[in-house]
């Protein structure tokens, strides 16, 4: 005679076989599948810096070039408007040579990424490896140093001379980084000459 308790446990006993077979069988089939087409891809993790680790486009020797002589002439503005700071504590030199020290950090990271040597290394605020660029920081120390209108007119040269070499080098420039990067130090340099007109008009009142 069919006993129904016992028929259930046997049904119950398979079943929970099948189950196990295929819990089982499905990571194996997984990882070969996984084998077969390469590992999973790994999503960036939090922090991860994509366009600080992604290999750089070669550049050339002119780009480098022009590297270079941005990082000298961002330090320069940067160390002009905090010797004029010190010497007649208007906040305008105070808050430009904060943004001029951005563009600095900024072309020195393209440095590094490019292993292209930075002529700022080991230099102290007012030396430059640039020739040009160090008689052009003592003229404008001069200058700056005779009134607080002659101080803010350096300014406006030192802006007027970064917008000029931005602009010629913009002119040929094709690597997309170092362009996205040149025209924002561009209209950095923009906003900074309006300030300084402004404020030299003011002076001018007086």
């Amino acid at each position: 005679m069919f006993d129904s308790k016992s028929g259930s446990a046997a049904v119950l006993r398979i079943s929970a076989l099948v189950l196990f077979a295929v819990l089982i069988a499905f990571p194996a089939a997984a990882q070969r599948s996984a084998n077969k087409f390469g590992p999973p891809a790994q999503a960036p993790r939090s922090g991860d810096c994509l366009a600080c680790v992604a290999p750089a486009t070669p550049l050339t020797a002119e780009q480098a070039t022009q590297l270079q002589f941005m990082r000298e002439e961002e330090k320069l503005a940067r160390d002009v408007y905090r010797a004029l700071y010190a010497k007649w504590n208007l906040r305008i030199f105070d808050r430009i040579s904060d943004s001029e020290q951005r563009h600095f950090d900024t072309i020195g990271r393209q440095l590094t990424l490019n292993g292209i040597a930075d002529p700022t290394l080991d230099k102290a605020e007012g030396e430059f490896t640039n020739t040009e660029l160090q008689a052009l920081y003592t003229e404008l120390i001069a200058k700056g140093s005779l009134s607080v209108k002659d101080a803010l007119e350096v300014g406006v040269l030192v802006e007027e001379t970064d917008i000029e070499d931005l602009e010629k080098i913009l002119e040929t420039e094709t690597h997309a980084t170092l362009k996205r990067i040149y025209n924002s130090l561009l209209n950095g340099s923009l906003n900074h000459l309006d300030s300084f007109e402004g404020y030299v008009e003011i002076y001018s009142a007086q």
